[in-house]
């Protein structure tokens, strides 16, 4: 068994034995693949169908893989169970499936089905039975309505129609004898001379309704066991007094005491009042003219107050002239199905209103098959009214704005690569409608699913318009970008000034002036740094960010970078040791700002006196850049985000330090740009280390 995460099997809680074996289960070879990547409308009902008391079993997807439950065990035999799970319902019951097979694919069309006393013949428990079942066949959908799935609610009820059938044999046995006992009476009474033999067809007919009488009170015993053990209620309304005869799990479920007397009246007021007058006209027509009856309706206990919901199946018996003799029937409690089925509902309905208040579109990408499906509000976004089939080449990549389509197109085949990326989509890109001819920025987000051959099989997920969100990002970049330009310009001027002011009080007696020019040299500094980085950001939001690459020898730089801190900044000691030249393929000055702005933020967030350490290894064929501090550190909320647009980190000690939060999300923009990775490691009240890598020369 390959070791997993159980938190990705809690739908499997609770389920008992078969909870255990679907955790257990070697499912890289089967088609459903791992359980903690099925879909969520399959995990629901794989939840709903383990904690149901009643046997349960589901056939997924276009191979109608076998699910069951605790249950459902019994039905499949010693023979049949534990390994028809997994398998593909036509391998565990072949001896059937010309029978069941156009039943399901009838299902997996829309058309639920519902069958009493369904006979088959099966291969279990060493030998092939005669079975009968009440089972009934429901599409399982997806959210999006498209049906994926059968649920087959089973009960077995072998044990009482081979009853019944016995009981029916005998009956018509001893009908064949009365009738031979009539013929007897007539003999005697036209001929006495044939008296004697008469008397002994007689004795030997009485020995045969002893027989037969034997045989209907084993068969009554054996029904009743079979009710008993199906935890049926029961009842018997007589032709002639109309006498209502009811047994002690009938009252129970209508929550009346064993002892008490329960009359049609009553039990017909227990049922809740918008379905009393429907049970009570299916009741009536079935008794006076041979209706069906088989009713769910739900009933309110009458000492427990507890609200139950019931099936009732009866059937109208008649005597041989064919006259009304009796009305009998079983009671069952359906609540825990109802209850499940109720939850599904709602789970449906709250996904579904989720999805409308979100205005999200659907896909769904079956790669095997080579079909997209849209919903409505996906075709909304790309621009189209039409309800026809949509296409990936035709309706997608159409519907791309043509400065996207090349970076999209190649993030889609780097999701269907699973060492790659584990099939996580996550995206913004421009649309242009295919009708109205409208542009719209899209935030997609998906999963891609493969088989045990880590190929794709599926490409599902969904889609939001963020064009008015993206729009005002842009006027603010542009806003950003055009006010850091105009701060340029005298920020430029005023550092040559206080650079020819610093050159001309260098020699100065006056401390004060020397040390306060300095001073403002470093603040000019830090603000022209800011400035750039602004303009950096909103040029890497407008999409103008260029990354001019060349060769060069990233320990000089980090040298260089080093010895320029060293000598602005004496409260900190920062250490580097050069290893060797490595020459790497890259744009030096947005190199530069990265690991500036990573040693600055050490400085900032660690006390004064202590090391910050700058390391550069080779890895491989990548080069790892690491900036170590000794400082407050982050919280675990906040390592997943301190690369984002303007986050910063929120205690008492970060509100005395300036910043925008930007240095790190162009940081991290900029090393993603150089197909590199950047990532931090932290521990709070003990540091960080954060680290950024990049392909060596020919890698890039």
């Amino acid at each position: 068994m390959n070791s997993r995460n159980t938190s990705d099997y809690k739908f499997l809680q609770g389920g008992g034995e078969m909870a255990e074996l679907i955790r257990s289960y070697e499912w890289s070879n089967s088609m459903l693949g791992d359980p903690s990547l099925w879909p969520n409308s399959l995990k629901v009902m794989v939840s709903v169908m383990l904690a149901s008391p009643f046997p349960m079993h589901i056939t997924w997807g276009p191979k109608f893989i076998l699910l069951y439950n605790d249950a459902y065990q019994p039905v499949l035999g010693n023979v049949k169970h534990p390994k028809a799970l997994g398998l593909p319902i036509y391998e565990s019951y072949p001896e059937i499936w010309d029978t069941i097979g156009p039943l399901i694919y009838g299902v997996m069309d829309g058309k639920a089905v519902r069958f009493h006393d369904f006979q088959v013949f099966l291969e279990r428990n060493g030998s092939k039975e005669e079975c009968y079942f009440d089972f009934s066949y429901s599409p399982i959908r997806n959210e999006e309505g498209v049906i994926e799935g059968v649920l087959t609610n089973v009960i077995e009820t072998t044990n009482r129609k081979l009853a019944e059938l016995d009981n029916q044999n005998l009956t018509e046995e001893l009908q064949s004898i009365n009738e031979e006992m009539a013929a007897a009476n007539e003999e005697l009474a036209t001929s006495n001379e044939e008296l004697r033999s008469t008397n002994e067809e007689l004795a030997q007919a009485n020995d045969e309704i002893l027989v037969a009488r034997q045989k209907i009170e084993e068969g009554e015993i054996a029904l009743r066991l079979a009710i008993d053990a199906a935890d049926f209620g029961t009842w018997f309304i007589h032709s002639q007094t109309r006498e209502f005869i009811t047994d002690r799990r009938l009252k129970e479920l209508f929550g009346y005491y064993p002892d008490e007397a329960l009359s049609i009246e009553q039990a017909v007021a227990q049922i809740t009042e918008e379905y009393r007058g429907y049970v009570a006209d299916k009741l009536e027509n079935a008794i006076y003219n041979n209706g069906d009856y088989d009713v769910t309706y739900p009933v309110i206990g009458l000492h427990d107050n507890r609200l139950r919901w019931l099936r009732a199946i009866g059937n109208l018996k008649a005597d041989p002239s064919g006259a009304f003799s009796a009305f009998t029937g079983v009671v069952m409690d359906i609540t825990e199905q109802v209850e499940s089925r109720n939850f599904l509902e709602s789970a449906y309905d709250q996904l579904r209103l989720a999805k409308e208040a979100a205005q999200l579109g659907f896909f769904d990408l079956d790669v095997t098959k080579d079909t997209l499906v849209w919903d409505a509000r996906c075709r909304e976004i790309f621009g189209i009214s039409h309800n026809d089939t949509v296409t990936f080449e035709k309706d997608f990549i159409t519907g791309l704005h043509a400065d996207d389509k090349e970076r999209i197109l190649n993030i889609i085949d780097s999701v269907f690569m699973k060492s790659l990326t584990g099939g996580v989509y996550d995206v913004e890109y421009r649309t242009v409608g295919a009708e109205d001819q409208q542009l719209r920025w899209v935030r997609a987000k998906g999963q891609a699913y493969f088989d045990s051959q880590d190929k794709p099989v599926r490409f599902i997920g969904s889609v939001l318009d963020i064009t008015e969100q993206k729009e005002d990002e842009l006027r603010k970049n542009d806003f950003i970008g055009m006010v850091s330009h105009e701060l340029k310009t005298p920020l430029t001027s005023l550092a040559a000034i206080l650079q020819l002011a610093d050159r001309k009080l260098k020699n100065s007696e006056d401390q004060f002036l020397v040390t306060a020019m300095q001073k403002a040299n470093i603040q000019v500094k830090r603000m022209s740094n800011m400035i750039s980085s602004f303009l950096n950001v909103s040029r890497l939001e407008s999409a103008k960010l260029l990354i001019d690459k060349h060769e060069f020898d990233l320990q000089e730089l980090i040298e260089d970078i080093v010895k320029e801190t060293r000598l602005t900044i004496s409260s900190h000691t920062v250490t580097f040791q050069n290893l060797t030249k490595i020459i790497i393929n890259a744009d030096s000055d947005k190199i530069n700002s990265v690991l500036t702005n990573l040693i600055s933020n050490a400085v900032k967030y660690s006390p004064n006196g202590k090391v910050i350490e700058v390391k550069c290894e080779l890895i491989e064929n990548t080069v790892r850049i690491s900036v170590k501090d000794e400082g407050m550190g982050l919280q675990p909320q906040d390592i997943d985000k301190v690369f984002d647009r303007y986050y910063r980190v929120e205690s008492n000690h970060t509100r005395l330090i300036s910043g925008f939060g930007i240095g790190l999300y162009l940081s991290a923009e900029i090393i993603r740009q150089h197909n590199g990775e950047i990532w931090v490691d932290s521990e709070s009240g003990k540091g960080s280390t954060f680290y950024f890598s990049l392909p060596l020369v020919g890698l890039s």
